[in-house]
């Protein structure tokens, strides 16, 4: 497989990863805060984008965490390669990606599992976008690990949704029946109470079935990586990207009439309308970055929160970096009236911005 200019396909991709995390970690918070402030109607549709749907449905926020899973498939045909061209043995790659999905999954139980209460009353085993991630991943290894032909490896990621779909539609619930996709009817959230137990987090989201419809996505992120680096034409992989990127939320709409588009249990249709929506959102940061060759202080900036997306991720659901932003900011409550919070959120995006630029600065990365 035929690759050209390594690095800068990666440029692109940290661009969107930075993107990705800019609004997770920060912006997207200080901008509900700021709307909120207004108190006005007429700031209600975009509140309404800045915030998860409440089961059916889909907004501009909802994207994040589907975007976090596809761009972490978009890396593996640059990290593999490169891993094998250091020399590294196949099994070497095996225990890279297990020992990848080990820490995943610790950062996880860190970040939300609870794991540093020491108290299993409050301990959850599968309940954050890293297991996700984690999980997604190590799927995905393992079908580009063992199925070396790119047809090949396509099958089994629509195998994914196959599977996740016939299950979710044709194995009945006890109490509900088959084909049901309401909060507490469907299989997903049934087989997490089941399996997780006393450990399940008691909220709408599912995993452990759903864990099929991670890898999806995972794997759908890394074909768009395989596209980049096969040795193409800028414009024919730009024509690519938008192409399967239209196709997607094409056929994720479509499906929707018979399962609906629910981020909560990832159904197929969302599945494909937010990888659509990631592989258009890729076509523009390869033609902004790779075509049009731009730069400048927004491509430096997102490439701060991209290259180091595990730690800006961890300072901000972890080290409660709120705090010292109110520690230092709570006498401008008086003068802020309404707009406070908003300050507050900014103060401690802020504070994680200094963090993640120095971090850039001396090439200080967390890699996993």
């Amino acid at each position: 497989m035929a690759a050209t200019n390594t690095s800068e396909r990666l440029a692109a991709i940290d661009v969107l990863r930075g993107f990705d995390m800019f609004f997770l970690v920060g912006a997207g918070e200080v901008l509900r805060r700021f709307f909120r402030a207004f108190h006005s109607d007429a700031t209600n549709g975009i509140l309404y984008q800045l915030d998860h749907v409440e089961w059916t449905g889909f907004t501009a926020w909802d994207t994040i965490m589907p975007l976090f899973l596809f761009t972490s498939g978009l890396s593996m045909p640059f990290s593999f390669s490169k891993f094998i061209g250091q020399g590294h043995t196949g099994g070497q790659l095996y225990l890279k990606i297990f020992r990848r999905f080990a820490l995943l999954f610790l950062l996880g139980w860190i970040a939300q599992g609870n794991l540093l209460d020491l108290r299993l009353d409050t301990f959850h085993i599968y309940c954050n976008t890293l297991h996700a991630i984690a999980f997604g991943y190590l799927i995905t290894a393992l079908i580009v690990l063992n199925v070396r032909n790119i047809r090949a490896q396509v099958a089994a990621g629509v195998s994914l949704v196959a599977v996740y779909w016939a299950c979710m539609t044709f194995i009945p619930v006890p109490g509900f029946g088959a084909g049901v996709f309401t909060p507490e009817g469907n299989l997903a959230i049934h087989i997490d109470h089941a399996v997780f137990g006393r450990f399940d987090d008691g909220k709408q989201y599912t995993w452990m079935l759903t864990s099929l419809a991670f890898g999806a996505t995972v794997i759908s992120g890394y074909f768009a990586g395989y596209l980049l680096k096969r040795d193409f034409s800028p414009e024919r992989k730009l024509k690519l990207l938008s192409l399967i990127g239209v196709a997607l939320i094409a056929g994720g709409l479509l499906w929707s009439l018979q399962m609906p588009v629910i981020k909560k249990i990832w159904s197929c249709s969302m599945v494909l309308l937010s990888s659509g929506i990631c592989y258009l959102l890729l076509a523009l940061s390869f033609l902004l970055t790779d075509k049009w060759k731009l730069s400048g202080w927004w491509v430096t900036g997102l490439r701060i929160f991209g290259l180091n997306a595990i730690a800006a991720y961890m300072l901000h659901t972890t080290f409660r970096l709120d705090g010292i932003a109110r520690a230092l900011l709570h006498g401008l409550e008086g003068y802020t009236g309404d707009f406070y919070p908003f300050v507050l959120a900014l103060g401690e995006f802020g504070i994680l911005w200094f963090i993640l630029r120095h971090m850039y600065r001396y090439r200080i990365f967390l890699k996993v």
